[in-house]
């Protein structure tokens, strides 16, 4: 089940945190060799902000299965602050109604394309319900260009904000790869294909555990 928490509540659920904290060392600087601030085994940055909040799947063993965490672009966006050439122009990259995902996680312990699709369909899912119970009309994010079409199958609206950009380093890829930025439209259809897409039986829901009890701020934008 998808747990829901707000950076806001890191020292109260300081043991939660260090679990994803060291999940995304292991999966972004060990296994892709991406070049980020890590420092005793746990890779934290400065979008790690009270304002965050951060979507978990961890199973019955510990294992932490998937995980994203999202940002209001208005104040924390990786793509407006590093990535704006991925836009070609004509989408504000900031914007009070789009959240940001990244960091995002899909490692289920069975390493099978069904426990695969479940794990993406319940992340993706309690993300998209989530924004669309406050009013977030978009989600963006920085991929890797030929994972568009992996998004479009569990969200066909996903749409790219541009081109697909040359980037450097990481694993495997010594001269770079390339990466595009893409938004994720947070729609009733959207919410219905991801959990078709999972073969959910019921809304991938967060559980109550530490769900934001606020709505964010621009919940009073007109």
């Amino acid at each position: 089940m998808v747990q829901v928490i707000e950076g806001k509540d890191r020292a109260r659920h300081a043991n939660l945190f260090e679990t994803i904290f060291r999940a995304r060392y292991e999966t972004f600087v060990v296994n892709r060799c991406w070049s980020l601030p890590a420092r005793n085994g746990l890779e934290i940055d400065q979008y790690d902000t009270e304002q965050a909040v951060y979507f978990v799947d961890i199973d019955e063993t510990g294992h932490l299965q998937g995980a994203v965490r999202l940002t209001p672009t208005t104040v924390a966006s990786l793509t407006a602050d590093y990535y704006p050439h991925l836009s070609d122009g004509g989408t504000a990259l900031r914007d009070p109604f789009v959240y940001e995902g990244t960091r995002y996680i899909a490692s289920p312990r069975e390493k099978t394309a069904e426990s695969n699709r479940v794990v993406k369909a319940r992340i993706l899912g309690a993300m998209t319900e989530w924004a669309w119970s406050f009013g977030i009309r978009h989600i963006q994010t920085v991929i890797d260009a030929p994972l568009l079409r992996s998004f479009k199958k569990v969200n066909s609206q996903t749409f790219a904000l541009g081109s697909a950009h040359p980037y450097g380093g990481g694993k495997g890829v010594p001269g770079g790869g390339t990466c595009m930025a893409i938004r994720l439209p947070v729609t009733e259809r959207a919410i219905t294909e991801i959990r078709s897409y999972g073969a959910l039986d019921s809304s991938p829901a967060p559980e109550p555990f530490a769900y934001p009890n606020t709505a964010p701020q621009f919940r009073d934008v007109a």
